[in-house]
């Protein structure tokens, strides 16, 4: 028996050193690189510089500075040890931030940890140790016992470098201090001490100052991180909770090739080495031209400068410009200012795509659509334009007496009788004065129905975080109908009316963009913006040549005659709304102005370039005045094809 145990004893030896051989010999390398996993760690850096954003011509709207900063990651540091790194930053680094009474209470607690549980009633360690409070109950009871006097004794320095180290989540970085001096950069360096480090951290800066600002977008602060309204969607496109990106309009839209790579650190011993660099995040090519653009913004403001001394304008204070390509849908320029009572301005881009007015007869390219496309009009159609009147209401005229007209010369001189026709025949009715029609909301949304296929009470689908279709009228009656087909109804954005001209002049609806080319690092191509086709017009091509043609006579020899260069050929439509304003803000009208808003495209052969102008409140119904309204759309409009000529040839 005992033989044959000690035979045993031998086997399961001679199985453990012949194991132990294998892993020492066949297996060193496997278990080596397990012991230096756990030995070694590896952090990314707390920033990455974004991408730049430039104009068409390689001008920087947005760019980054690098700021040196220092920076914390906690590591295995003890509590203790974090301590005495606050107390020696206090000595040596100026900071200039705020504290709570709460954060500087628990740095004096844990500096004096024993007096303070010394001063502790034993009735509440005892309430603890038998589970009757928490121990967030026990800190707070702890907390109460520290008073103001023991709190001016306080280092707040020291108080206030350890909060920061400890602010957020532990295995993330923390920003201790930014836009730090060289001095202190190098100093930071010497002292060596346990996860400080040096950093460059990165801000936006804006060579063109507001210029286009909030359509450039924002980026998160770093305490930030990821907004929590945007957690969800950064979250499952594996961002870090602490990752700085882009919350709104272009740096949001296009976070994606916007954001750069950290740099990586291993961590060993506490220390940090760094492994890779950074690298910057892709380009943005806009089709804005920048210099066009400022050129386009100075010819408005001083126009805006002279309307204010003009008659009528107490209530104007805002235009809109936006300078397109109607091939692709591709913005050049996109202004929009709002004067101050001490002739500054304010930067309006943004609220191209944010505001809606009433148009007025601009829109009656697409309202006369509604006629082609129902089988109510044609090439051959002729009507008297006179004022019509339904029951119960008042003389609905055009601006003039024009006398009989076809489809072509009623754009010409925007005449609204037939436009009102259109709109009693879909009715089905013929018109014989104090007619009653018979209105349905279908009636409605046929309109909207046409007007949003040429991008009037659509989206453009603008490559922006936020864009307002317009509002549309509630009030389903044989008036309102006929105000809705000359643009005295609903409300359009300055943007949809870019688009609007952009359908007429190509006979597709193109989504509307900023963007035009993402950049690799070497400067070539990553990402080509190509906008899609949204529709097609909704009438045969020989009606929507009648409408440009209406167009080219408008600029020609009609009512926008004054507004461009007749050095080429090109094709508009002028528009007046009436507008209304709550002036006491107490949620009534009181008010009744005018808005004015222009569109055109040139060549009429090839259109290259469209513009659309909107002015709200130009001008207000004051009688004593004759209702003068200072024309500033086409004083705008004409310096601009002005413009074209000189800068595009």
């Amino acid at each position: 028996m005992k033989k044959h145990l000690i035979r045993c004893l031998i086997i399961i030896n001679t199985i453990i050193i012949g194991r132990l051989s294998y892993l020492c010999i066949y297996k060193k390398d496997f278990y080596e690189n397990i012991i230096y996993q756990n030995s070694n760690s590896y952090l990314e850096g707390i920033t990455a510089p974004r991408g730049r954003i430039l104009d068409i011509k390689g001008n920087i709207l947005v760019d980054n500075i690098g700021v040196k900063s220092i920076i914390y990651n906690k590591l295995n540091i003890s509590t203790q040890k974090e301590l005495e790194i606050a107390s020696v930053l206090a000595d040596n680094i100026d900071i200039n931030e705020n504290i709570s009474t709460f954060n500087l209470k628990k740095y004096y607690y844990l500096t004096h940890q024993k007096d303070i549980d010394n001063l502790l009633d034993e009735n509440i360690l005892k309430a603890y140790e038998e589970r009757k409070i928490t121990g967030d109950d026990l800190l707070s009871e702890k907390l109460k016992l520290i008073t103001e006097n023991m709190l001016n004794k306080v280092n707040q320095k020291a108080a206030i470098f350890y909060y920061l180290m400890n602010n957020g989540y532990s295995y993330e970085d923390k920003i201790i201090k930014t836009n730090i001096t060289d001095e202190e950069y190098i100093l930071i360096n010497n002292l060596n001490l346990e996860g400080i480090r040096t950093d460059i951290t990165w801000e936006r800066i804006y060579p063109y100052k507001d210029i286009l600002r909030d359509v450039f977008g924002n980026v998160s602060t770093y305490k930030q991180g990821i907004p929590e309204e945007l957690k969800d969607e950064y979250l499952k496109k594996n961002y870090k909770l602490n990752d700085r990106v882009g919350i709104n309009n272009l740096e949001y839209i296009y976070d994606e090739y916007l954001k750069g790579e950290k740099a990586k650190y291993q961590v060993k011993n506490n220390k940090l080495t760094l492994i890779s660099n950074y690298k910057r995040g892709k380009d943005l090519i806009l089709s804005i031209d920048i210099n066009f653009q400022l050129a386009v913004e100075e010819i408005l403001k001083k126009e805006m400068i002279n309307a204010k001394k003009a008659p009528n304008t107490k209530y104007y204070n805002e235009s809109y410009i936006i300078v397109s390509n109607p091939q692709d849908g591709s913005i050049l320029s996109l202004i929009g200012k709002k004067i101050k009572d001490n002739m500054t301005f304010l930067d309006y881009s943004y609220y191209n795509v944010l505001n809606s007015y009433n148009l007025g007869s601009v829109v009656k390219g697409a309202t006369i659509s509604v006629g082609y496309k129902n089988n109510l009009i044609d090439e051959n159609t002729k009507v008297q334009d006179r004022c019509l009147k339904l029951y119960g209401g008042t003389d609905k005229c055009s601006w003039t007496k024009i006398g009989f007209i076809n489809d072509i010369n009623a754009l010409k001189m925007s005449s609204n009788a037939f436009q009102y026709l259109i709109a009693i025949g879909l009715t089905g009715a013929k018109y014989n004065p104090g007619i009653k029609l018979k209105v349905t909301k279908d009636h409605f949304e046929e309109y909207r129905n046409v007007l949003a296929s040429y991008g009037l009470g659509a989206l453009t689908k603008i490559d922006l975080s936020k864009e307002i279709s317009g509002q549309k009228g509630t009030e389903y009656t044989p008036d309102q109908l006929l105000n809705l087909a000359v643009g005295h109804f609903d409300t359009y954005t300055p943007i949809s009316l870019i688009q609007y001209i952009n359908t007429i002049a190509t006979g597709q609806r193109k989504e509307i963009s900023l963007l035009k080319y993402v950049l690799n690092e070497d400067g070539s191509i990553f990402y080509e913006k190509n906008n899609k086709v949204l529709n097609e017009v909704p009438i045969d091509l020989k009606y929507l040549d009648r409408i440009r043609e209406g167009f080219r006579v408008v600029n020609a020899n009609g009512t926008a005659y004054s507004y461009t260069n007749h050095k080429f050929t090109s094709a508009g439509k002028t528009g007046t709304a009436d507008s209304y304003l709550d002036t006491d803000i107490d949620g009534n009208v009181d008010t009744a102005t005018f808005t004015t808003s222009y569109v055109m495209y040139a060549p009429f052969e090839n259109p290259q370039i469209s513009i659309a102008i909107v002015s709200p409140n130009i001008s207000y119904k004051n009688y004593s005045n004759n209702n003068y309204r200072y024309p500033i759309n086409s004083r705008v409009s004409k310096e601009i094809t002005n413009l074209l000529i000189d800068y595009f040839n």
